[in-house]
C-alpha cells in the first residue's frame, strides 16, 4: 500500500471515530485543534518515511534562558520519551516533536501517540505555568474519547 494513503486511512478512521468526516493529508499535513487552545500538527516526511507529531506549546517570546536551556537539557534525554522540544520559527511557537516510522504504524498506534503527544503538550504547558490549556479538574481525566472540541 502506498504510505500516503496508509496514513490517509488511519486519518480517515480516526476521522470517522470523533465525528470528522473527510480528515486527510492536505500538502503532506493536517491540524487538528482541541478545545481552540492546543493544535497538534501531523506532518508527513515522504523521503524519510515518517510521521511527525507537532504539538504547539507557547509563543516564543513567552521563553526566557533559563526556560530554553531546561528545554534543552530535557532533549538529552530523547530516547526515554521518544519527544524533543524544538521551536517552530515560521510560527513562532515552542512546539513538542514526536517522529514515527510509518511502516509499523496503525490505528490503534496512531490514537495511542496522538493521546500521548495531547497529554504532554498539556502538562508541559501547566509545567511552565502557561495559560492553562484546560480548566482546573478536566487535566487529569482528559484522554481521546472525550474530545468533543477537535477541530481540523
Amino acid at each position: 500500500m502506498d504510505v500516503s494513503l496508509k496514513i490517509n486511512s488511519i486519518l480517515q478512521n480516526f476521522g470517522d471515530s470523533i465525528g470528522l468526516t473527510d480528515l486527510a493529508l492536505k500538502d503532506n499535513s493536517v491540524s487538528l485543534s482541541f478545545d481552540d487552545k492546543l493544535v497538534v500538527r501531523i506532518i508527513y516526511q515522504a523521503e524519510k518515511e515518517l510521521l511527525i507529531f507537532e504539538a504547539q506549546i507557547t509563543e516564543c517570546a513567552n521563553l526566557d534562558d533559563a526556560i530554553l536551556r531546561s528545554l534543552l537539557a530535557f532533549n538529552y534525554h530523547w530516547s526515554e520519551h521518544r519527544l524533543v522540544f524544538g521551536l517552530n520559527l515560521e510560527e513562532q511557537q515552542l512546539c513538542l516533536y514526536q517522529h514515527i516510522d510509518v511502516e509499523t504504524l496503525d490505528f490503534a498506534q496512531f490514537e495511542t501517540i496522538l493521546a500521548e503527544q495531547v497529554a504532554q503538550a498539556e502538562r508541559w504547558a501547566e509545567l511552565l505555568n502557561i495559560e492553562d490549556l484546560e480548566p482546573e479538574g478536566e487535566f487529569e481525566r482528559h484522554h481521546l474519547t472525550n474530545i468533543s472540541g477537535i477541530k481540523v
